[in-house]
């Protein structure tokens, strides 16, 4: 069993971008502690680890069957499944431990990120609903709530900042299911391309991509910071809709690749004007 194999459970492109999400968040709130980012860096990165590995370990039956998944390590035989599950639950309940002795509400996100994504979207959602994203959602947005919350606790602003990240995983998800469509079939996953159509599922992710911007502006609203970044979330989602609309009227996979390739730039953009106007204090 090789480090890369064991890397390769922890899906770390993933797990980069959500922990920058939850630096941007917490420099966006106004933190400013070098422990604060220690105790973020070490927590943050074994829980969406620790998360994403025991994600694996439960969809290792969906991974075996899906050609573009059959290569993981669970199912290719890289790592057995018992050493995976023990992988994913030390790193969980590492990152619970040092949360809880630094900060209970960077302990509550790590908690409540863990069970909407492993019991209520894992376990249930994605096997039953099409609709499954907007609980796998929560999950994607507790690393921002929890950058947050350790700044400054939980308040009305930070709760809006994250529901960007919310709104951003349908395009981020539902177009990858787009490009991978008959694997998702093949596999029986009720994802909503599969379900209720190309054109319908890239229609909701439309009206996903389009709260971006809304949010943004009511982050600025209450806080009269982030005005480059509502800007910014303003011109690159008319882009990503327009590129929707564009696959809505002649979809293919390559149009399909194109959306979801635009979406992890487009979150990052955003999240990362929003820490540099919080620290440089730009309205």
């Amino acid at each position: 069993m090789r480090l890369a194999d064991l890397g390769g459970l922890v899906k770390p492109p993933q797990t980069l971008l959500l922990m920058f999400t939850a630096y941007c968040a917490y420099l966006a709130a106004g933190g400013r502690s070098l422990p604060d980012l220690a105790v973020l860096t070490a927590a943050e990165g074994l829980a969406i680890s620790g998360t994403t590995a025991a994600n694996m370990y439960l969809e290792r039956d969906i991974d075996s069957v899906m050609p573009r998944t059959s290569r993981r390590p669970i199912p290719s035989g890289a790592v057995p499944p018992g050493a995976a599950a023990a992988l994913a639950a030390s790193a969980f309940l590492a990152a619970l431990a040092i949360s809880s002795a630094w900060s209970r509400p960077l302990a509550l996100t790590i908690l409540v990120g863990f069970l909407s994504d492993i019991l209520v979207y894992t376990n249930i959602a994605k096997r039953a609903t099409p609709y499954s994203v907007a609980l796998g959602g929560i999950a994607g947005a507790m690393p921002a709530l929890g950058g947050w919350a350790l700044a400054r606790g939980f308040t009305a602003a930070g709760l809006v900042l994250s529901a960007v990240v919310l709104a951003w995983i349908p395009m981020h998800i539902w177009f990858i299911a787009t490009y991978y469509l008959e694997d998702y079939r093949l596999a029986g996953i009720p994802m909503m391309p599969v379900i209720r159509g190309q054109s319908e599922a890239a229609a909701y992710a439309e009206g996903a991509i389009a709260a971006m911007p809304a949010l943004s502006w009511a982050y600025f609203a209450l806080t009269r910071r982030g005005l480059l970044a509502a800007a910014a979330a303003s011109a690159l989602s008319a882009l990503a809709i327009r590129s929707v609309e564009g696959f809505r009227r002649s979809p293919s996979r390559d149009a399909a690749r194109a959306i979801f390739k635009m979406a992890s730039p487009l979150i990052a953009v955003i999240f990362l004007l929003e820490a540099l106007e919080g620290a440089l204090g730009i309205p």
